[in-house]
């Protein structure tokens, strides 16, 4: 496919947003801030940018407007309480309403004077707090509206199939074929129309490819009466449904069938619709800075009109005669089933329909690049709009779709959790397979603002904790993040009965008990994206996946979650690289037909690779073998797991391409000695498997660990004048010890620390390395910069051992208002008990104190679930919301009669416990008891 190679149309940040705004913060200790204007500093302004990020780097968040049922005050209000907790922008959603209370508010419908009314007010509300707006097209998702009649709609070429022998007469109902076509969709429309397209007959088995015959019928009939041919054969009956698919969760006025994607004139009536109603409406000079496309999950919709015209002539043959082979019945999201019969296909047949197969989804793609993506990216900008999209799914190139897009996004889920047991994010990581190839576009095209729908969460509603968070936006930033937009804030007046309008998410409201502290990731989340923003993500091995292959065999996936990873680790990879200290982009075909092999690197702009990966790539096209070919002939270092590549790509001149392939990879093979490797496929293990890799290929990291795990990983960037390196430690029980060496770096390492904005001068070992601790849940960030005077880093020491403490008085202030006090010997999980498993709200654990914590110098918590805040005689320590509850005493002689613990707890087991919340229950009946409150044990050092 020819890649969209960007067009980077900016316009003035000062369009956006206003400076010098006051930020009032949601906890009185950290004061009030500006929000700044985002405008790029300079390399030397990096750490001054760190101390006090912009608006466009700390966190946004998804704005449900549930129902469009909506008053400018709870608009206002709603912004005041967003802007508290540090949140520097928002992007507007209208949704369908979630169900229960609705206040008897009234609903407006997309577009309408009074729905643009709420927008003006919204946008003039962002802007006077200094926030950003901005806003989804249409509602839900896919695009899609009542409004939209005929070939507008979306369509779907499918098909249903039965044995049948003759000679004879079949007899086939209509209304039985049409029922055992139709799509399975998860969201049907039920204005959706299906007729039959065309009939063809087929043997049951073929070695060589031969049409199948296509055989008259009657489309007024109410019954198929087909005459059949001595012998066994395969009759298939094609349907072409059209406007199937209903929008998801769509608003009024945006509900109703989905877009014709495929129809360039469809999208553009649909576009106009928007801007013809809203963009002049707009009132009082405040703008959005973007326009929105969320999911393309089309439910594999697959046709328009002319796709036949368009495959010959972007293929150059017929697709007609291959239908009956390459389609299928279609099931959730796209996903195909089998038919209840099918022609068995060998040999010479199998190979050509496999090649026609991988030609029909790339015109797919192509159609919906061309058609929807190309005007509707040109149409945010024709009208001063940055367009952000997620272009990903059946219907888009994993990588190239996100090149034109100005704000490309990913997606980072936060999953359920097993009842207490730490979730093996290593494992189970919350980035999903998108992210690095969506972050890999950007980086070609220039862009730093890569975008995330973070921490999305349809299983652990009311039980997602502010540790989890931090660790699942870490993970983003791992996989290339630099911008989080935080799924979701729900729309909700304060008169709605606890918990409100509920449509997804992690309960972002100021209800939740841990509100109060949600700044504190807000503010972490905004010093880190700030300084990956102002930098260049670095990467030195470049890695190109068999997207081809995979088309060819089985089809594009459902992307984020496809049905089948081909090869099955493909997506974990990247994470081996990366925990032994190199960093990787995804490539693709197009892109490595276009750069520029030289001197051992090869470079795509101002992007440069010493190392191209190959994962189990069978089929290139035969340009791409010979830039590979011209990489290594050039001093470069090609890789190669599990195969060489032996063939070309689709079906047309196959066989003189196919050898035209082979020849290339031969001669680079014979000709590569010392440069060329062919290696075996990882096993489970990746990190161990390119720590192989490395030493076996003589690639050399550019930071060395001592000892890499699978839950340590890193990225790095770089300015005119810093490196910077992120570290994360994913898992939440284990702290990590590691010896790090930096290469090709200048400078006095540091420690700049995210939670406070201060930096640290990092001491260095005898032998030039940093040793770093990375207590579970933690990272690091690690800058080389010019020496400068400034505080030395030093890491808490162990608490193994220490002085248990015991005799406890604990306080229970529930959500419910009620508060019981009663005494305990020693803390522990209040959800072990049926009594106190259902608590939620604070719980406040006091002691008494002895002369033996006269001389103690640290307090640790053990095991906490939730935000822990320690008084020592009444005198505040601070807070821990992730990981380790670790706090300094303060020295002798201060006074040490008492201790008071504080644990703010989550929803979820008050939901889980409380039949009488509909709401509540919806959300957590499914979910398992969570751990609750303090677990300890508490010691003194």
């Amino acid at each position: 496919m020819k890649p969209l190679l960007p067009t980077d149309h900016r316009i003035s940040r000062r369009t956006f947003i206003k400076s010098g705004i006051v930020l009032a913060s949601a906890i009185p200790a950290l004061g009030r801030r500006p929000l700044r204007a985002a405008t790029p500093e300079p390399d030397g302004q990096l750490f001054a940018l760190f101390q006090n990020p912009p608006a466009a780097a700390r966190p946004f968040v998804r704005w449900w407007w549930n129902g469009n049922k909506l008053t400018a005050d709870e608009i206002l209000r709603e912004l005041d309480v967003l802007h508290d907790a540090g949140i520097g922008g928002v992007e507007i959603n209208p949704i369908a309403f979630p169900g229960g209370d609705d206040l008897a508010i009234p609903s407006m419908d997309w577009l309408s004077p009074e729905w643009i009314d709420m927008v003006n007010v919204a946008l003039q509300g962002a802007s006077e707090r200094g926030m950003i707006c901005d806003t989804i097209v249409g509602s839900g998702w896919p695009f899609g509206a009542e409004f939209l009649t005929d070939d507008d709609r979306s369509q779907l070429l499918t098909l249903t199939a039965r044995k049948a022998r003759g000679a004879g007469r079949v007899e086939w109902p209509v209304a039985d074929v049409l029922a055992q076509a139709a799509p399975e969709v998860g969201s049907k429309y039920a204005g959706a129309t299906a007729a039959i397209e065309a009939l063809y007959l087929a043997p049951v088995q073929m070695d060589v490819f031969r049409p199948p015959v296509r055989l008259p019928f009657d489309a007024n009939a109410d019954v198929l009466r087909i005459d059949i041919p001595e012998g066994e054969h395969i009759l298939y009956v094609l349907v072409k449904s059209v406007g199937f698919q209903a929008v998801i969760n769509g608003a009024p006025g945006a509900s109703g069938p989905v877009l014709n994607h495929y129809r360039q004139e469809a999208v553009e009536r649909f576009l106009s619709r928007m801007s013809e109603r809203l963009f002049p409406a707009l009132s009082g000079g405040a703008r959005f800075r973007a326009l929105f496309c969320d999911s393309m999950e089309l439910e594999g919709a697959n046709w328009c009109p002319d796709f036949p015209a368009e495959f010959r002539r972007r293929r150059g043959y017929e697709v007609e005669p291959y239908l009956p082979f390459i389609l299928y019945r279609v099931g959730h999201m796209g996903q195909a089933l089998d038919a209840a019969a099918a022609t068995t296909l060998t040999g010479a047949a199998k190979e050509e329909v496999a090649r026609v197969r991988h030609d029909f989804f790339a015109t797919c793609m192509e159609l919906v690049r061309d058609r929807f993506l190309t005007p509707y990216t040109q149409w945010c900008r024709r009208h001063g709009f940055r367009s952000r999209v997620q272009a990903y799914g059946r219907e888009f190139h994993l990588l190239e779709a996100s090149l034109p897009v100005d704000i490309p996004e990913c997606e980072t889920w936060m999953w359920s959790n097993d009842g207490g047991e730490a979730r093996d994010f290593a494992r189970h990581p919350a980035y999903t397979n998108v992210n690095k190839f969506v972050a890999s576009a950007a980086h070609y095209a220039g862009r730093r603002v890569v975008s995330c729908e973070e921490a999305t969460n349809t299983e652990a509603v009311f039980n997602a904790t502010l540790e989890r968070l931090k660790v699942t936006g870490d993970q983003s930033n791992l996989s290339g993040v630099t911008h989080s937009i935080v799924h979701g804030f729900n729309y909700s007046p304060a008169a709605a009965p606890l918990p409100g309008w509920v449509r997804y998410g992690m309960y972002l409201n100021e209800r939740n008990p841990w509100w109060p502290h949600f700044r504190l990731w807000t503010d972490y989340k905004a010093r880190l994206s700030a300084v990956l923003q102002a930098s260049e993500a670095f990467a030195d091995i470049a890695v190109l996946h068999p997207l081809a292959d995979l088309w060819t065999r089985y089809g594009p996936q459902r992307e984020p979650f496809p049905e089948r990873a081909h090869p099955p680790y493909q997506h974990r990879v990247w994470e081996g690289i990366h925990h032994n200290g190199n960093a990787c982009d995804y490539i693709s075909e197009s892109l490595l037909q276009q750069g520029v092999a030289a001197d051992g690197w090869f470079r795509y702009g101002d992007r440069r690779y010493h190392t191209l990966l190959l994962l189990e790539v069978e089929s290139l096209a035969p340009a791409t073998a010979a830039a590979i070919a011209r990489f290594a002939a050039r001093g470069g270092r090609v890789v190669m797991v599990g195969c060489a590549p032996s063939k070309s790509t689709g079906r047309r001149d196959y066989r003189r391409r196919d050898r035209r392939v082979a020849h290339t990879m031969a001669a680079m093979r014979r000709d590569g000695t010392g440069r060329v490797w062919l290696v075996e496929a990882p096993d489970d293990d990746v990190v161990r498997w390119f720590g192989n890799i490395q030493r076996q290929c003589g690639i050399r990291p550019y930071l060395r660990l001592d000892r890499p795990n699978e839950y340590v990983g890193q990225i790095r960037h770089r300015t005119a004048r810093q490196d910077l390196f992120f570290l994360s430690n994913c898992h939440t029980e284990t702290p990590f010890t590691i010896a790090c060496a930096f290469d090709d770096v200048a400078g006095v390492p540091w420690l700049w620390d995210p939670e406070t904005g201060e930096r640290y001068r990092l001491p260095t070992a005898d032998d030039g390395r940093l040793w770093l601790t990375l207590p579970p849940a933690a990272s690091r960030l690690v800058v080389f910069d010019a020496a400068a005077a400034g505080p030395l880093w030093t890491d808490p020491p162990s608490m193994a051992g220490g002085l248990a403490l015991d005799g406890w008085r604990l306080r229970m202030e529930h959500v419910d208002g009620t508060v019981q006090e009663h005494p305990m010997a020693a803390p522990g999980d209040l959800a072990a008990d049926e009594r106190t498993r259902a608590f939620a709200g604070r719980l406040c654990y006091e002691t008494d104190l002895d002369h033996a914590a006269a001389t103690a110098e640290w307090l640790d918590l053990g095991r906490v679930y939730g935000v822990s805040e320690v008084a020592l005689d009444d005198r505040p320590l601070g807070r821990r919301w992730y990981g380790q509850h670790l706090y300094r005493l303060p020295p002798p002689p201060a006074t040490r009669r008492s201790l008071r613990i504080t644990i703010t707890t989550t929803l979820g087991n008050y939901f889980k416990a409380n039949p009488a919340n509909a709401v509540g229950q919806a959300w957590t009946r499914r979910q398992p008891w969570q751990p609750v409150g303090l677990i300890g044990p508490v010691r003194l050092r």
